[in-house]
């Protein structure tokens, strides 16, 4: 054990969890209560039923070597051995079987992370810029502060109307998306005394806002307070209801600002007097004025184009900071291991970045060459971190039930055609491309210089996957901007856009002109109409109803609701749930002696209930209407007995018998919707089952990597869901070709020793 978990109460959730687990396979529980749960303990499902992700918190982006050594043990144990860093500085896991969830969030906690509130409707990993401590321009560490404040509020909001982000900036300079957080912080001083500029109700996806600022200056023992009263007026008054529309940037709208902000002043008056102090430990320092460092001079180009690209110099004299880039923001375990070892042998301190990345820091100057030298070796110097090589795309249709388009594969082929050339980095190194496969913005394409966003759309009678082009991002204060939203481009048209792009802008750039002056002075508009061509199917040998990374046509059938807003309920169990609740209602009332206000309950209760279960067979009805079609649909299919026809259809007399026949009814439809639901499940699988096929294939003599692009080839031919069994031989095949699968997505089922250097492999294709 490292050191104790920041959240204290995780054996308590891991055995609820399990119990949760067993109910919901028995058909005891509502799905929406089991996926409410793993949720809130950062267990969240993947578009592959039977697979989950887990995020690990990491507060601040702060870890150390020894802990990234143990996320790779756990990586390898419980999942496909890749690692991904995720835009709020966290860590996922994919490919995690829901079976092993306890034991893995057991040794999270036991490595001094957690998996608490990193998904749901939570307070979310709360950011800092990973520059907090090195930056010249910061007054106090914020690194410090978001890490107390993680410990302070964890687990306290587990249950609110939707996700809440807090994010801290070490100054302006470095303020990335301070703009689009629910809570902004950027550290000032006031006649000496430590604090912050506070921007509120910020956010991204749907309608993306930008934050305004609520004050100049809060002082820093009032942190507590003023997030804790943002925190309670968001969850007393948020919607609840419209789940599409109730982050606190929605709130702030319906309301209004003026009414928000004087309800803010009343939340915070009451925090201030009930919420201790906020305390610590980060000592103030007034901003350096001394020149910057120079960077080393080399003759060797990848070398010099590193050190320009991924070293930042720190305030503490002859100190840099360098930034690992990783491709897509993953990292198999072996490479962790080995930067983990690079870490711990050079005595730096790690953290992962907000763009998807890992920053090494404290480096002396002498020891740049050896640190590249080692991340050379582990196969980690590439160039261009936070730059246009860096490309932000999120997992898109590959794992996430909400994908449209594979944002990943088209990634991989935009960085393929990319300039790498030292005059080309020089001019574009200040663009960002960011991509997301879907509209809600996880990839943050709003605030790119060239952003995307997955759709589908038709053409003639074809379903094509495509993209929505975004140009003009910043996510900076003081200059931040929602990009511009323009045409709409053929998935296999967008490479040749986005190079298009840049070589226009190359073209027509002024001297010294960056991407986002260039827009502006050229418009949005031409530069929209000039890209007009590249919304032809003008490459004839393309198939473009097939999305990058695929051999599959194009289809929206396995299309979710996807987990990332929150818990997404089934309408049926929201419907069942309201009419428990109301049932519970109605039974008060007749302890307290108004029958008359329980018969309107009961009543409701019984609408309710009966319109929701008449969901599942596609039947919109209410009131009278829907229980004559529940009858007709539910009670006709002897899903539910008939002998609660009478409390469908005759007036409540006997207020008393009528409630206890209600809440019998309540069961009764509560079990044959999970009865319903269960056996709804077994269909799919067994037609995905149906649709999956096994196949051979002996490789014994074929050396390395070609036995693995055999491997390859073979998968590609394959349905998703089909088993791959592979023979092979050779202790360097058995290390190399099982690694490689997983870091292609593919999930390794079994490995063994078959005969004298000689092993199956069993894979199934992701």
């Amino acid at each position: 054990m490292i050191k104790t978990s920041i959240y204290k109460e995780y054996i308590r959730d891991i055995e609820k969890l399990q119990q949760l687990y067993r109910q919901y396979q028995n058909g005891e529980v509502f799905e929406s209560e089991f996926k409410n749960f793993r949720l809130v303990n950062g267990i969240y499902g993947q578009r592959q039923k039977d697979f989950y992700m887990v995020r690990i918190k990491v507060p601040a982006g702060a870890i150390s070597p020894l802990q990234l050594k143990k996320v790779a043990v756990l990586a390898d144990k419980y999942s496909n051995g890749v690692i991904h860093v995720t835009t709020r500085q966290d860590l996922q896991f994919h490919w995690v079987k829901l079976e092993d969830v306890p034991a893995l969030i057991k040794e999270i906690n036991e490595t001094g992370l957690t998996t608490r509130d990193a998904c749901g409707n939570t307070l979310r990993n709360i950011t800092a810029s990973y520059l907090s401590g090195v930056c010249p321009y910061e007054i106090f560490e914020v690194q410090r502060v978001a890490q107390k404040l993680t410990e302070l509020l964890i687990g306290k909001y587990d249950s609110l109307p939707r996700k809440f982000k807090i994010a801290f900036s070490c100054c302006e300079k470095h303020s990335y998306l301070i703009p689009f957080n629910d809570i902004g912080l950027i550290p000032k001083l006031k006649d000496g005394r430590a604090g912050f500029s506070v921007y509120i109700g910020g956010g991204l996806g749907d309608r993306p806002k930008y934050a305004f600022k609520y004050s100049d200056f809060i002082p820093l023992e009032e942190l507590t307070a003023l997030t804790t009263a943002v925190l309670e007026l968001f969850n007393q008054y948020g919607d609840r209801k419209n789940r599409r529309h109730n982050r606190l940037k929605f709130l702030i709208e319906k309301l209004g600002r003026e009414k928000f902000l004087q309800l803010l002043d009343s939340f915070f008056a009451q925090a201030k007097e009930k919420v201790p102090p906020f305390v610590c430990d980060t000592p103030v320092e007034v901003p350096s004025s001394d020149a910057h460092p120079e960077l080393p001079e080399t003759q060797k180009e990848n070398f010099r184009l590193w050190l320009k690209t991924c070293v930042i110099p720190q305030k503490q004299k002859e100190l840099y900071t360098a930034v690992v880039k990783l491709n897509l923001g993953n990292i198999t375990s072996g490479k962790l291991r080995k930067l983990a070892d690079t870490a711990e042998k050079l005595s730096l301190t790690v953290k992962t970045t907000q763009e998807q990345n890992i920053a090494l820091m404290n480096i002396h100057r002498e020891l740049l060459y050896t640190l590249y030298t080692l991340l050379e070796e582990a196969g980690l110097s590439q160039y261009g971190a936070s730059t246009y090589l860096d490309i932000t795309a999120c997992p898109g249709s590959e794992t996430c039930g909400l994908g449209i388009t594979s944002s990943r594969d088209l990634a991989r082929q935009v960085y393929s055609r990319l300039p790498k050339d030292e005059k080309s980095v020089e001019k574009l190194k200040n663009i960002t491309i960011k991509i997301s496969g879907c509209p809600n913005g996880c990839a943050h394409h709003h605030t790119a210089s060239i952003g995307l966003h997955g759709i589908a759309i038709k053409v003639g009678d074809m379903l094509i996957p495509a993209y929505v082009l975004h140009i003009g991002g910043n996510g900076l204060l003081p200059n931040q901007k929602i990009g511009y939203t323009g045409i709409k481009i053929p998935a296999k048209n967008v490479p040749d856009a986005v190079l298009f792009l840049l070589d226009y802008y190359i073209e027509n750039s002024l001297p010294e002109e960056e991407f986002n002056s260039f827009v502006e002075r050229i418009s949005p508009e031409k530069i929209f109409q000039i890209l007009q061509p590249f919304k032809e199917l003008y490459q004839t040998e393309q198939k473009y109803d097939i999305d990058w990374g695929s051999d599959k046509k194009f289809s929206l059938e396995d299309l979710g609701t996807g987990e990332c807003a929150g818990i997404v309920a089934d309408r049926v169990e929201e419907a069942l749930r309201e009419g428990e609740r109301l049932l519970k209602q109605a039974k008060t009332h007749i302890q307290n002696g108004i029958e008359e206000d329980a018969v309107v309950h009961i009543e409701k209760a019984l609408d309710i209930i009966t319109s929701g279960l008449l969901v599942p067979f596609g039947v919109k009805a209410s009131g009278k209407e829907g229980r004559e079609k529940f009858i007709e649909q539910v009670i006709g299919r002897k899903l539910v007995d008939e002998k609660y026809i009478p409390v469908l259809t005759e007036k409540i007399s006997d207020v008393p018998y009528s409630l206890e026949t209600a809440e019998s009814f309540y069961e009764a439809c509560k079990k044959a919707y999970l009865q319903l639901r269960k056996e709804t499940e077994e269909k799919k699988e067994t037609r995905k089952e149906e649709k999956s096929r096994k196949e051979f294939l002996d490789l014994r003599g074929v050396e390395c990597p070609f036995n693995f692009v055999k491997a390859k080839h073979k998968l590609k031919e394959m349905d998703t869901g089909s088993i791959l069994v592979l023979i092979i031989d050779g202790e360097e095949s058995i290390r190399s070709v099982p690694q490689s699968l997983r870091d292609d997505g593919h999930e390794i089922i079994n490995m063994q020793e078959e005969g004298e250097n000689v092993y199956t492999v069993v894979v199934r294709k992701r």
